[in-house]
């Protein structure tokens, strides 16, 4: 009588263990699909390639975008590399007294100031007040910095 009644128990128990696809619970057998439980990486945080300057630039003004909206005081503009040339707004002496600030167009006129390459000394090599219409030919190679009345660089270009 033991005997039978551990062999019930046997298969009592036996049958609470589940089986695949037969009995309880009656659902196929559990496949993980091909990387399901491993740790898949962000797009954005997957490195990408410095972007390299356009061959365009010729003088790399792109590097020196950070300087925009610095005061040329603070910057060291002899020891930019390359040639460079500095504009700023510029009045004639005849020309200052009729200058309403907002109202009246920017002033046609501007101060020119030519670095050449490797200059050593805080001197422009050249400083005339020229008309913007006359600052001369378009040279790819050099880097023209351009600032407001107050001395603040607004745009870094090669021109």
């Amino acid at each position: 009588m033991i005997r039978w009644l551990s062999i019930l128990g046997v298969l009592g128990i036996a049958a609470c263990v589940p089986t695949q696809g037969a009995g309880y619970p009656n659902y196929p057998a559990y496949t993980p699909t091909p990387g399901q439980g491993q740790y898949v990486r962000p797009e954005y945080l997957n490195p990408t390639p410095t972007p390299l300057i356009p061959p365009v630039d010729a003088c790399r003004s792109q590097l020196y975008r950070g300087l925009v909206g610095r005061h040329e005081g603070a910057i060291y503009i002899a020891g930019l590399p390359g040639r460079k040339r500095i504009l700023k707004p510029a009045f004639l002496e005849d020309f200052d007294d009729g200058y309403i600030e907002g109202i009246d167009p920017q002033p046609p006129f501007l101060e020119v100031r030519d670095y050449l390459p490797d200059q050593v000394l805080y001197a422009p090599s050249i400083r005339t007040v020229t008309d913007r219409i006359d600052l001369g030919p378009v040279d790819e190679g050099r880097l023209t910095i351009e600032l407001d009345r107050e001395g603040y660089i607004q745009e870094i270009v090669c021109r």
